[in-house]
């Protein structure tokens, strides 16, 4: 089964079905299907969750949505506060961006 973490703060959101999106810096290897997502500090219960498509772009390339939905509100507060664990991240930068639905 894949999985992926996310912060406990979009955990809610996650099990309620208001977050169906995740923007991961560089490759990831998440494909459409199942998922499980886990809390960083392993305290939330899994949610599980159906990927229905993974994209890789371009930061500057990503919606107002996606921004929103990963906690950003545009593309220069991402790179900001990515940058100290991606030092050469750039708004050129790509990016995996991870839609799903809950799973019923």
């Amino acid at each position: 089964m894949q999985n992926m973490i996310v912060a406990d703060n979009h955990m809610a959101s996650v099990e309620n079905g208001t977050k169906t999106i995740a923007v991961r810096v560089g490759y990831c290897t998440v494909k459409p299907g199942p998922l499980e997502i886990r809390s960083a500090s392993g305290c939330w219960p899994t949610t599980p969750v159906h990927v229905v498509s993974v994209q890789r772009k371009s930061i500057s390339a990503l919606s107002s949505d996606e921004l929103s939905q990963s906690g950003f509100s545009n593309v220069n507060t991402l790179v900001k506060q990515l940058q100290p664990a991606h030092p050469c991240l750039s708004t050129d930068s790509d990016v995996t961006v991870i839609n799903w639905k809950v799973a019923s």
